[in-house]
């Protein structure tokens, strides 16, 4: 039977100062002091994962990931995710809340390309400028270690430096879309991560962003190649096999949890989806 996935705070780590918002760490001490850190998890805030060097896996939301030098991963609050690195790995983790990066910068965090996103690889190879990223990881530590006066103020501009240069690293790489085109989709993404468990239709979603069905799928289609249903039902796909794998509801209350009423349409939904039943995901998991 499947047990349910433990959720991190920031306060579950070992030195986090009392009410901070944020918390750095290099990754081969988090491994030798946090047991269990590699296995499924969650948080509740923000994660940056810089990889100076390893190899091994990365597992975010049932996606799995080769590790390689030079990477920066991002994770979302509410994603699951587990590893398998390396002797040899080295790195940083940057924790932070919304809250700490709000302060400053209200609404930057939804624009990301890399968060809030299923449709988005929450991965980025850095192998050509990895020197400007190992300094500011450095930096970064440096003041997060030194706690010097203000130091919280000088933190954030360091991962403000990190999340805006990954940002722009990762536009270059991988967007050739319209940006007025790709902001709607994330508008779109952002109604769905906040309301696919009681919205249910397409239209209602086009109706919050004052478009028409019509054109809001013609968005989908032009920057992702997928119909805004297909993206609204990859959203339920992923938290069911959340549920199924890492809880120990049965296939009947998940399928309610997700809106649906009849049981045997949900796993025919999941068995269009994924050509699994949910009893046959969650053995095989």
């Amino acid at each position: 039977m499947s047990s349910s996935v433990p959720v991190y705070k920031l306060q579950s780590f070992p030195r986090h100062e009392p009410n901070a918002l944020f918390y750095m760490t290099r990754l081969e001490k988090l491994v030798q002091e946090f047991k269990g850190i590699d296995k499924p998890h969650s948080h509740t805030f923000y994660l940056v994962m810089w990889l100076i060097q390893g190899s091994g896996t990365h597992t975010i939301d049932f996606k799995t990931y080769s590790i390689a030098p030079n990477q920066l991963y991002f994770l979302t609050p509410g994603q699951v995710h587990s590893w398998k690195l390396s002797d040899d790995a080295e790195g940083f983790n940057l924790f932070f809340e919304a809250n700490f990066f709000r302060s400053r910068f209200s609404h930057r965090l939804f624009q990301y390309p890399f968060f809030h996103s299923h449709q988005h690889q929450p991965l980025l190879d850095v192998e050509g400028s990895p020197d400007l990223f190992r300094d500011l990881f450095r930096y970064a530590w440096q003041e997060y270690d030194g706690r010097q006066p203000n130091h919280p103020e000088v933190f954030l501009s360091y991962l403000h430096l990190i999340l805006e240069t990954a940002s722009r690293l990762y536009t270059e790489q991988r967007m050739t879309t319209d940006p007025n085109l790709y902001g709607r989709l994330r508008q779109y993404e952002e109604l769905l991560e906040h309301q696919f468990l009681t919205v249910r239709e397409v239209s209602q979603y086009a109706k919050q962003m004052s478009l028409t069905p019509n054109y809001l799928n013609a968005i989908c289609k032009k920057v992702l190649g997928k119909t805004a249903s297909q993206l609204l039902h990859e959203r339920q796909i992923i938290e069911a096999q959340r549920l199924l794998t890492h809880t120990a509801k049965s296939v009947k209350e998940i399928g309610f949890q997700l809106g649906f009423e009849d049981p045997s349409y949900f796993v025919r939904f999941f068995r269009k989806h994924t050509r699994q039943t949910p009893a046959e995901f969650r053995m095989m998991s």
